[in-house]
């Protein structure tokens, strides 16, 4: 899944993080972005085999993506320029659910969801989920999600009581009280440089799918 020279490319990029150092070894870092987009393009197929929103979606442009190494600093107060790992995703749908994949020295993940929705997703979200919060709690709580997701979804920006239209009494409002509606799985090093991490990674995106296709049908309320 990623070239072997990148762990080490990064582990020297954290020491000297400054366009300085990175620009007379550019060519040497795209080398190894190119070979981390194709394997995520190869990963895609897979990801369709058992994910029909992915297999509709998989021809349009942005469909799989790999992100620039350039960090936004406009908002830093000390910016550091340049990302010391490698991330990209596959969607299922244009602003709906993704698969997600991040690799960097003591800094790798995947999973996926729906990550900051615009006000209109997050609305049609919560409108799935007051109705069918059962649902999700039995998907979230099954032994296949649980077991590759044990923290479940990401609880950070939850609203302090209850989003306008709900009440603290909902008995959706663990749920509705959310602003993301993602999990994310954590690896080692060791892990994400094995030849087994490509199985790694199919063996989390098929226990997100349920999620993943809980979720594409909220975003389908919107259409």
């Amino acid at each position: 899944m990623i070239h072997p020279d990148l762990f080490p490319f990064f582990k020297k990029l954290d020491r000297n993080n400054s366009k300085t150092w990175f620009n007379p070894r550019k060519a040497e870092y795209k080398e190894m972005h190119t070979f981390f987009s194709e394997a995520l393009e190869e990963l895609a197929v897979d990801v369709a085999a058992f994910d029909p929103a992915v297999e509709r979606y998989l021809d349009n442009k942005g469909a799989v993506k790999t992100f620039r190494i350039y960090r936004d600093t406009r908002f830093q107060k000390s910016p550091i320029p340049l990302k010391t790992n490698i991330s990209g995703l596959i969607s299922a749908s244009p602003e709906g659910p993704f698969y997600y994949v991040q690799c960097g020295p003591g800094d790798s993940m995947a999973g996926g969801g729906i990550w900051m929705p615009s006000s209109k997703l997050l609305s049609a979200l919560r409108e799935e989920i007051s109705e069918t919060y059962e649902e999700l709690d039995a998907l979230l709580e099954s032994k296949a999600f649980s077991r590759v997701f044990p923290e479940g979804l990401n609880t950070e920006n939850m609203v302090k009581t209850a989003p306008r239209g709900y009440t603290v009494d909902d008995p959706a409002i663990h749920h509705l009280r959310n602003k993301n509606f993602a999990a994310i799985r954590r690896f080692t090093d060791e892990e994400v440089t094995s030849p087994d991490f490509v199985e790694l990674l199919l063996d989390t995106f098929e226990a997100l799918y349920p999620l993943n296709n809980y979720l594409t049908r909220a975003w389908g309320r919107m259409m």
